[in-house]
């Protein structure tokens, strides 16, 4: 790095940190200075358009009242601890997505592919608990991800504009070194997904110190639904987490998987009202996969309850609750359908296996053999970018579950081995299942589709095109 760019990094970090603590008194006095600190920091035009856009959306509406999104920002603002705000701005999105933009486009001339601005990391498939029907059963400290080699792949990550990582596992915090290697690389931004029984206050506190990762806790239920799958007592140790962090002003939401049987529940008000009271400041649906251990595609939310998810889940939640939830596959119109393969994210297991998607158990490298700018531009990850986005329907983005065909042929064009003993059912045992649920869905998001293409002022076609914008 040159000084003329390290002076300007630095200058940034010190507006960042300064806006931030700003930001922390009244901060609904002070979203204009936020505004105009993300526009100065922009280079990019696509960039200042965005930050344009969103400035729209933090001015009071014709009755005065903020809409519920820049609510829940403000309260995140508050909520959160002064050095965490400034740390995560600056890495996620000065570190991640401007200067990141700069690093992707260099690799892209470079080394002929475009590389993803998100990298998601298992350090571990160790668990304190046994959750019915998860992945991460009867591994051993023997089966971790030596951290030489996830130190090496941050390294190299941030120096392909890789500066936002999400930690999975497994339960990530079994292993205290994950810590040490947040700090090491304490330019990138972490999302750690928790099952939030080990976050003790201490932990939490020293999180805080951290000041570079957010927090995702799973809860699947209120109590009683939630025990029932994780264990008795585990709903009031993950709640007690949630309020370790809160006390200690890390930034937090929370992970919840949509099944067949708790679809409705997840989506209730007293579900969301319970969570947004705790401090969650976000949220993820994701569908249940048959994929892991004792896999089961009954469980897979209906077709019927994934119209419900889109019509009433998500962005109804995010407009009317102080919670900004994110659906994984509902809102796949908004980044262009599928983001596997390396497009917007991959997967690397503890094992070290590169993975397109964390439910596509399937690799033909190991990032333990190879460098991960080689692994990115594999002809397995070329071929899933090739075909994306799989259907003309961005309601139909996934190649396991929608698009059943695509997951098949890349698995058997590349000569994919499974990364998990149960991976290949989806291929076989499975395959008549999933191609039934996906011609059932098929009719039902087409119906969707075409209806939102006649409400909206952009075709479908327009939104595929927009959202298709480079990060």
């Amino acid at each position: 790095m040159g000084t003329a760019e390290h002076l300007r990094q630095r200058s940034t970090e010190y507006a960042v940190k300064e806006a931030m603590r700003i930001l922390g008194d009244r901060p609904e006095k002070q979203l204009t200075r936020l505004m105009d600190l993300a526009e100065h920091i922009a280079t990019a035009e696509d960039h200042k358009q965005v930050i344009a856009n969103v400035r729209k959306y933090v001015e009071p509406g014709e009755d005065g009242e903020l809409s519920a999104p820049v609510r829940t920002l403000l309260r995140g603002l508050r909520q959160t601890a002064p050095d965490c705000r400034a740390r995560l701005f600056t890495n996620a999105l000065v570190n991640g997505t401007w200067r990141g933009r700069t690093k992707r486009d260099a690799a892209l001339r470079d080394q002929g592919f475009l590389p993803p601005s998100i990298m998601l990391l298992s350090p571990t498939m160790r668990c304190n608990l046994h959750c019915t029907g998860c992945y991460a059963a009867d591994y051993t400290k023997n089966d971790d991800l030596p951290y030489e080699v996830m130190d090496r792949v941050l390294s190299e990550a941030n120096g392909l504009g890789i500066s936002n990582i999400i930690l999975l596992g497994g339960e990530p915090f079994v292993r205290p070194d994950v810590l040490d290697l947040m700090a090491q690389h304490d330019d990138m931004a972490f999302m750690a997904f928790s099952n939030g029984t080990l976050l003790t206050e201490p932990l939490a506190h020293r999180l805080a110190e951290l000041g570079n990762i957010s927090v995702s806790v799973s809860i699947d239920g209120l109590k009683e639904a939630h025990d029932a799958r994780r264990g008795d007592g585990v709903f009031d140790r993950a709640i007690e987490g949630l309020r370790n962090l809160k006390a200690a002003g890390v930034p937090f939401g929370f992970s919840s998987m949509i099944t067949s049987a708790n679809c409705e529940d997840m989506i209730a008000d007293e579900f969301i009202d319970m969570l947004v009271d705790e401090g969650c400041l976000w949220g993820w649906h994701f569908l249940y996969m048959p994929v892991g251990e004792d896999a089961d595609p009954s469980l897979m939310p209906t077709p019927e309850q994934r119209e419900l998810l889109r019509q009433h889940g998500a962005q109804w939640i995010r407009m009317n609750k102080e919670v900004f939830i994110i659906d994984f596959w509902n809102d796949a119109p908004y980044v262009g359908g599928c983001i596997a393969g390396g497009r917007h994210y991959f997967h690397i297991n503890a094992n070290g296996d590169m993975e397109p998607c964390i439910f596509a158990h399937f690799a033909t490298d190991n990032i333990k053999d190879v460098p991960l700018a080689q692994a990115l531009n594999s002809p397995l990850f070329q071929d899933i970018r090739s075909r994306q986005p799989y259907s003309d329907n961005l309601l139909r983005p996934c190649m396991i579950i929608d698009n059943t065909d695509v997951l098949r042929d890349v698995v058997a064009s590349q000569g994919a081995y499974p990364t998990h003993p149960q991976a290949a059912r989806l291929l076989g045992e499975f395959a008549s299942a999933l191609d039934d649920y996906a011609e059932s869905y098929r009719r039902i998001a087409d119906v969707a589709w075409e209806d939102i293409g006649r409400r909206s002022s952009h075709a479908p076609a327009n939104v595929a095109d927009t959202s298709r914008a480079r990060a």
